[in-house]
């Protein structure tokens, strides 16, 4: 694969990400799953890895392993996050928040990784790391703050599921851990299947 081809690839696996992940909309009964001035931090800071991405993927001088390995990642991660949107449809909310009104998505991708969005957020990050080992226009200061910013995107994403999981349990009950049971938060090991017991 050429160089411009892995380029285009990759800029078009972030326009699908930014595209499916851009939902800043205040919807009716929006509530923040933790602290709202963290949730806002990260919601504006949000379109800081979106740069840097784009920044490495445009100074790319050579294609190794890790970048095909990396834009593997990326795709992976886009698809995700377009396929959880789509089958969430309107109980989408930005990361961080959930609608009062929600209800338990146990279709399509939710019917093998409970998390997928947070999942594929955290796969996309991870596979602009991989991209960016041997192609680093940065610093090693600079590379220092930007991967110290992303994993603690990663660990906001994972702990905003967690408390996304309370949430849910205390609404369904049962039917939430019935689902929970089943399916893991974020690897696709088992696919849901009702129990009509419940």
């Amino acid at each position: 694969m050429s160089l411009k081809i892995f380029q285009v690839f990759a800029l078009a696996c972030l326009a699908v990400f930014t595209f499916f992940i851009s939902d800043f909309r205040n919807k009716k009964g929006m509530l923040p799953l933790l602290n709202k001035k963290i949730v806002s931090i990260v919601k504006y800071s949000y379109f800081i890895p979106v740069f840097i991405y784009a920044y490495v993927i445009l100074n790319l001088e050579g294609i190794f392993l890790y970048s095909y390995i990396g834009l593997l990642l990326t795709f992976s991660g886009a698809f995700l996050v377009a396929k959880a949107k789509i089958d969430l449809g309107a109980y989408h909310t930005w990361a961080g928040h959930i609608l009062s009104s929600t209800r338990i998505i146990t279709h399509g991708i939710y019917a093998l990784i409970r998390h997928p969005l947070y999942t594929g957020i955290a796969i996309f990050i991870s596979g602009g790391i991989v991209v960016a080992i041997n192609n680093n226009p940065f610093s090693f200061f600079i590379s220092i703050i930007i991967i110290t910013f992303l994993i603690t995107m990663i660990f906001f994403l994972a702990f905003s599921a967690t408390r996304e999981s309370i949430f849910l349990h205390k609404i369904f009950g049962d039917i939430f851990i019935e689902y929970k049971n089943q399916v893991h938060a974020f690897l696709p090991i088992k696919k849901y299947c009702v129990n009509k017991d419940v």
